[in-house]
């Protein structure tokens, strides 16, 4: 009889042991222990409220018209033009040249952090490959910001390092920085998470080089 009430309090202790804690309920920050604050009534870790008020501040709308809105990752890819010059120095004067090329690209961004209500901090990055009596294969990676709040278009902007890869004769590889802004306008017609993209760009590249691009396409959130 004592070893089946032992095994009964052996079976209790390991099954209470084993359950999962149940978190506190509060309405306040105070109601919660240390370290805790109250988060949508319940006591969470204030950590784990930072990270969720920060997903809520940068995380769009699930709105079924809000293209590429709807969620903190875009892809995108497109066409256009762009045009790569040189600047040289000959007997003191400056001399400059540029061609234009065709080309493709493509692309993406994603939210990291909350900067301010609705204007969250994004990474991108996006590569194009031009065709002409040249290839060149611009590069770039970079930090910047998007604002889904312009009326019905989404604004993305920032700064980043460009690469440009050739293979012009006798040309170096060009490193510098890319300035760059797009505008996506969603187009749920077609499907919810598309927007049509438009995207303008300017490499300034050292040993003379510069690269403007301007493109349009699509985005889509992913």
């Amino acid at each position: 009889m004592i070893w089946k009430f032992v095994s009964a309090v052996t079976l209790g202790a390991a099954l209470l042991a084993s359950a999962p804690a149940q978190a506190a309920s509060c309405k306040k920050d105070s109601d919660c222990s240390a370290g805790h604050v109250c988060s949508s009534g319940t006591c969470v870790k204030r950590a784990s409220r930072a990270a969720s008020d920060a997903a809520k501040s940068v995380a769009p709308t699930d709105e079924s018209t809000a293209g590429t809105k709807r969620t903190p990752y875009i892809g995108w890819a497109g066409l256009g033009i762009y045009s790569i010059g040189q600047s040289v120095t000959i007997g003191g004067f400056s001399v400059s040249g540029s061609s234009g090329y065709f080309g493709v690209h493509a692309g993406g961004a994603a939210n990291l952090l909350s900067l301010a209500p609705d204007l969250p901090l994004v990474g991108w990055g996006d590569i194009a490959l031009t065709l002409g009596s040249d290839l060149t294969f611009p590069i770039a990676v970079g930090a910047g910001v998007r604002y889904d709040k312009a009326g019905p278009v989404q604004l993305l902007g920032g700064l980043g390092f460009a690469l440009l890869p050739n293979t012009i004769g006798g040309a170096p590889t060009p490193v510098g920085v890319r300035i760059m802004g797009m505008v996506l306008y969603p187009i749920p017609q077609l499907m919810p998470n598309l927007s049509a993209q438009a995207q303008i760009s300017y490499d300034i590249l050292n040993n003379g080089f510069h690269l403007f691009a301007f493109t349009v396409g699509a985005g889509y959130a992913l």
